[in-house]
């Protein structure tokens, strides 16, 4: 197994092999021709646009296939078909480069166990059709994540998440000149704060849109402060993504990029004036600490100035009742996304409580309890205080910009967790690239300490 790991991530040597699409934009990490390299590499962009759900989810294509649905109304006829082809396309790659896979499932036993626990709780869900699907789904979404670990280095994996998700953002803007009703959000008497006017693009809400670009502007940052590549095509990226967030006018989808740009700027401190990193790190933490201090003191100022509001857009009383389900099933919970369908006596009367259209806990941590109980909440903070930890270890081990970039978007996560159901969740990108990084910080840390142990 050294062997084999020492080969699926050091494989820089085999830059006889390359090849390039646009201007050095891929290198071929195996030994194939360069056709079936430019397959896998397409293919990989295909699954990285199926875990953002884009397109598909949109209104404008949704519409389309209302008649021929499906049981619940999260999902439809085109994006099973995308999953389906997601897993037909990743698999038998999967299986084909097994031995550069076998390290990313031997160090990762939490992410393992997890799909286990999801599968099972089709047993005792309260919708085990609805579980058992989301479960395949998930399945794809983890799937996708090895593959990508597994296959490519890093800086390869994020010009990979570059082109899917400049797709994604290209597509938004094209869909808001073509489609504005569809792809801006409309006045609404269920929507308990005004988003009318908030950009959604390819995808159904403004929130899955900004998170989605703030993905973006975490790969463009990577790439852009690191690898060599078109500045300028990257650059643009940039700027598109940061337009984006800010027309979702999702809250936590702007703060979650100006976080990820500090992220960089620290980053960019410690390679270039290293002397001023300890005062970097005290920057960042003061303006952290005071983000805190204002929330707490006047929780009002803060999100008013931000464009919502003290109660978290509703989410406090709905937290109220989401505690009180979770304090019924509290051991193995309700089953994995077996709740929140519009057409479930639960759900609805729960967004008649509140008043608004609830589509999830939007929280977290909340969610994973709801869903997979105490049980599924311990093996969750157990893989995500690991891929923490696995981020510090790189930064220590000198790979810096992996480290630092890694430990700030897992913040992210974390942080967008307390409004937002980021963890966990089946064909969201958050979760694809949380799970990617913390493979490859692993499989790092693994192909370093073998190489010093050689």
């Amino acid at each position: 197994m050294a062997g084999e790991i020492t080969y699926s991530r050091g494989l820089s040597n085999a830059r006889g092999h390359a090849m390039t699409i646009g201007d050095g934009e891929f290198t071929s990490l195996g030994n194939g021709s360069p056709l079936l390299e430019r397959l896998a590499w397409l293919i990989a962009v295909f699954a990285v646009l199926v875990q953002q759900g884009a397109f598909v989810s949109s209104p404008v294509l949704s519409n389309l296939v209302t008649e021929l649905g499906s049981p619940d109304a999260q999902s439809n006829i085109l994006n099973t078909l995308a999953i389906f082809l997601n897993i037909t396309l990743i698999a038998p790659l999967c299986l084909l480069h097994y031995r550069r896979l076998i390290p990313v499932i031997y160090g990762n036993s939490a992410a393992l166990v997890l799909i286990v626990l999801i599968f099972l709780s089709v047993a005792w869900s309260i919708h085990p059709d609805v579980t058992f699907r989301r479960g395949v789904n998930y399945l794809s979404t983890v799937l996708t994540a090895c593959y990508l670990a597994g296959r490519f280095d890093v800086d390869e994996i994020m010009k990979i998440l570059s082109w899917g998700i400049a797709i994604s953002a290209i597509g938004s803007f094209l869909f808001v000149a073509a489609f504005p009703i569809d792809a801006i959000h409309q006045p609404s008497p269920w929507q308990v704060d005004n988003i009318a006017g908030a950009w959604n693009g390819v995808f159904s809400h403004k929130n899955t849109l900004g998170h989605t670009m703030t993905v973006g502007v975490i790969a463009e940052l990577y790439i852009l402060t690191g690898t060599k590549a078109r500045t300028s095509w990257h650059a643009l990226v940039l700027c598109g993504c940061f337009a984006l967030v800010i027309l979702s006018r999702s809250t936590t989808a702007i703060i979650l990029s100006f976080f990820y740009l500090l992220g960089a700027c620290l980053f960019l401190l410690l390679q270039r004036a290293r002397q001023y990193f300890g005062i970097g790190l005290v920057v960042l933490a003061v303006f952290g600490s005071t983000i805190a201090a204002l929330y707490w003191t006047y929780p009002n100022l803060l999100f008013e100035v931000l464009g919502s509001d003290a109660t978290l857009t509703g989410r406090t009383e709905l937290w109220a009742i989401v505690l009180r389900f979770i304090s019924q099933k509290p051991l193995l919970g309700w089953g994995y996304q077996a709740m929140w369908l519009q057409t479930d006596s639960i759900t609805i009367a729960i967004s008649e409580a509140v008043g608004w259209a609830v589509p999830g806990a939007h929280n977290a941590l909340l969610e994973v309890t709801l869903e997979l109980g105490l049980v599924g909440l311990v093996i969750v903070i157990s893989f995500v205080g690991s891929s923490l930890w696995r981020s510090v270890r790189c930064i220590m081990a000198g790979l810096h910009r992996l480290g630092i970039l890694s430990l700030v978007f897992f913040l992210g996560v974390i942080i967008s967790g307390v409004t937002e159901a980021t963890l966990v969740q089946n064909q969201t990108i958050e979760w694809v690239v949380f799970n990617v990084l913390s493979f490859s910080c692993g499989l790092e840390i693994m192909r370093r300490r073998i190489n010093q142990t050689a």
